[in-house]
């Protein structure tokens, strides 16, 4: 006799059905739970980190303001302070500009490109007033923009501004922005070019219209203004404050400051020490290394500029024009090591 087989009841099927569906359903509304727990956690990192960054950004601007306010104030009193004391006093307005432009520099990631931009735009307006003051309360001698040139060893001088500007030597061609320098060279070509620490110190320096030209300067120099040259070797010693290029092209530029700041320049490389991220615009085909340059007292130079020789960011670029922050700026590079000069 067969053996009777013992199958489910349809209520028991349904019954082991149901509970897997409704296992299912609870996994899925489980999962969907905590889909939507991560996405809430996601959000308020979000919304953290957005409010952190603006309170960051509402600091800046708020102590930037005063700042600006302060130093402003501070040019303001300068036609009561005693002759004798005025360079001091001018130092006392270029240490706490530089410091106002390295705050500037050191809240980069709380800032759009456009602030950037703006509140560097008004440290450097600071700066040209401060300047400008400046030379009106401490008159110039005499400034010089002066050369060894291959075929004349004649400097070309040209009086402090709103003197008569007399030629010596050639055709000059000296602008009226470029007057507001205190030494340099203009208007040259294939000349080996130097000036002396003596020379340079502490002063803003124009390097305009030179074309196959070596320029040296030895010494701490406030400021250096290039524009327009071509396939020129530019090298300098420490400078506490910014380097301004300009309509720059196959240049190679060897330099040491606090701030640099490129525009419409191309085909250049730039051996730098940099103590704040460098700036270009409107720039293309550059490459960037180390500074590797060196000379005789250049030592004291760093130490009497005060910048952080063991803080470098040559390789780190801000392209204005480069809003992409997934991807690498084509505009600029890093020179190879096995294709960077080692001696110069």
């Amino acid at each position: 006799m067969a053996t009777p087989v013992n199958r489910p009841s349809s209520d028991s099927v349904f019954s082991i059905e149901r509970d897997e569906m409704k296992e299912r359903v609870t996994d899925k509304l489980q999962r969907r739970q905590e889909e939507r727990m991560a996405k809430l956690e996601e959000r308020k990192l979000k919304r953290e980190s957005a409010t952190g960054k603006q309170e960051n950004a509402d600091y800046f601007r708020n102590t930037f303001a005063k700042e600006m306010t302060a130093i402003e104030n501070r040019l303001a009193t300068a036609d009561t302070v005693e002759k004798s004391a005025l360079p001091d006093f001018f130092d006392g307005l270029i240490v706490a500009i530089q410091k106002l432009l390295q705050f500037v520099t050191d809240s980069m990631l709380s800032l759009t490109s456009y602030e950037i931009r703006k509140f560097q735009d008004d440290v450097y307006q600071l700066h040209a007033d401060m300047v400008e003051r400046r030379d009106e309360l401490i008159p110039k001698k005499k400034f010089t923009f002066k050369g060894r040139q291959k075929k004349s060893d004649k400097p070309k001088e040209v009086e402090k501004p709103g003197a008569a500007v007399e030629e010596v030597d050639g055709p000059t061609n000296i602008t009226t922005d470029l007057l507001r320098f205190q030494c340099g060279f203009v208007d040259l070509s294939d000349s080996d070019l130097a000036l002396q620490s003596e020379e340079i110190q502490a002063k803003d320096i124009g390097l305009t219209n030179l074309k196959s030209c070596s320029v040296k300067l030895f010494g701490s120099p406030n400021a250096i203004h290039m524009n327009n040259l071509t396939n020129c070797k530019i090298f300098s010693g420490p400078v506490p404050g910014s380097i301004f290029v300009d309509n720059c092209q196959d240049c190679t530029i060897v330099v040491s400051c606090q701030q640099l700041r490129v525009h419409h320049t191309t085909s250049t490389q730039f051996y730098l020490h940099v103590t704040s991220r460098a700036i270009i615009e409107d720039t293309s085909d550059v490459g960037f290394a180390p500074y590797n340059w060196s000379y005789d007292g250049q030592e004291d130079d760093f130490q009497t500029s005060q910048l952080d020789r063991s803080r470098n960011s040559w390789d780190d670029v801000d392209d204005f024009n480069w809003l992409a922050s997934d991807k690498a700026s084509p505009n600029w590079s890093v020179i190879p090591p096995e294709k960077r000069v080692v001696s110069w």
